[in-house]
């Protein structure tokens, strides 16, 4: 798609609303007029933590166990989902219709608060909440990891076969909780290996970096690597890494700092930011905002940082790893380009296990085929 002629202003709220909602990299822009204030308005929703909670989407009308929302492309998804609201949240069903304006879906569960006409929330592909054992059956421990800026707050999930020495690290994505483990987590425990779920900086229970802007994976790596700390301490012999989007490009930062010396064992990324600077160009495109613009932000990210264009591209790391990777990638990811974490693949093909599908969306290989993600995930662990 090339870059257009910005649209009416009465089409902004609602098409950023949505882009901003796809995922952990999503930007919800509402560009004033100028090219350095569109700028410096794009590079702080890409950034700022504390960004407000943006409900686009509005419960038409309610049913028994049937729902009808307003029709965006995510409520069209015919894959589980949640449904999210200010006090509440839903396990959504299979679509049984769609019109013009509206989609009704079934409810599988109701988790949280009361889901009544009139609501207004949002879709998300973490379909589970709460934590380790509420959610799905597993007994785990909170337990307190010590960072760099202070304690970060991790589930430590045990494996549910003989356990050995061997642990997984899962890092969530930007802006998530960590309950976006929950719908890998009893596969992950089926493995043996202890599961630590990590919290980091600017996380809700975490500590706050000092400007309370998100890094990118430039500062977060260090939680990451605390956390490693943490089950070295513990006993551990060697860990599994496993990132979701800037997870991942959280994990991909570490590399880039840790000589693992055998401690890593294996990796597991799903749809990680390999390049911001494709990424940021893509939500950009879809929004039309002008490709100056665009520019101006990624040089303002590129200063508030302190990194350079290069930083932000991961591609170069493909030639370090030197572990068995699994890989996975949609390749209708509207929120983190895709194209770039292919490339990255077939550079470090000798290591890499490929996992590609389509329709999904960001992070959202397990909603489309639980089975099957569960099974190459589960075969994947059995392998290292």
């Amino acid at each position: 798609m090339t870059a257009q002629a910005a649209p009416a202003p009465r089409k902004w709220p609602r098409r950023a609303a949505y882009a901003g909602l796809a995922g952990a990299a999503g930007l919800a822009v509402l560009l004033p007029t100028g090219t350095a204030g569109a700028g410096w308005l794009l590079a702080g929703q890409v950034l700022d933590v504390r960004g407000p909670r943006v409900y686009p989407v509005r419960v038409r009308a309610r049913a028994g166990n049937r729902i009808t929302l307003t029709r965006t492309p995510d409520t069209t998804r015919d894959i589980p989902l949640s449904f999210v609201w200010a006090t509440g949240h839903a396990r959504l069903g299979t679509v049984l219709s769609v019109d013009r304006a509206t989609v009704t879906r079934e409810v599988a569960e109701v988790t949280r608060g009361a889901l009544v006409t009139g609501l207004r929330g949002y879709t998300s592909g973490y379909v589970f909440e709460g934590d380790p054992l509420s959610a799905r059956g597993l007994p785990f421990e909170e337990v307190q990891v010590q960072g760099e800026l202070g304690a970060l707050p991790a589930w430590l999930v045990p494996g549910t076969t003989p356990p050995d020495d061997t642990w997984i690290i899962a890092v969530h994505g930007r802006g998530a909780p960590r309950g976006e483990a929950l719908r890998a987590l009893p596969t992950l425990a089926a493995s043996g290996h202890r599961t630590l779920v990590v919290s980091y900086r600017n996380d809700q229970d975490a500590p706050p970096s000092a400007d309370h802007r998100f890094h990118l994976g430039h500062t977060e790596w260090r939680d990451v690597q605390s956390a490693i700390d943490y089950a070295r301490t513990n006993g551990a012999r060697d860990v599994i890494l496993m990132g979701w989007s800037m997870g991942g490009a959280a994990i991909l930062n570490l590399l880039r700092e840790w000589d693992h010396e055998g401690f890593l064992r294996a990796l597991i990324l799903d749809c990680p930011v390999v390049d911001w600077n494709a990424t940021l160009h893509m939500n950009a495109r879809q929004l039309n905002v002008p490709p100056i613009w665009t520019w101006t932000a990624l040089k303002l990210i590129q200063h508030r940082l302190g990194v350079h264009t290069t930083d932000l591209d991961y591609r170069s790391l493909a030639e370090r790893i030197d572990v068995p990777t699994l890989l996975y990638v949609d390749h209708d990811d509207r929120t983190v380009a895709p194209a770039p974490t292919v490339e990255f693949a077939h550079a470090a093909a000798a290591h890499v296990q490929l996992v590609e599908t389509r329709e999904a969306g960001h992070c959202r290989s397990w909603n489309l085929d639980p089975d099957a993600y569960e099974r190459r995930l589960g075969d994947f662990l059995k392998s290292v």
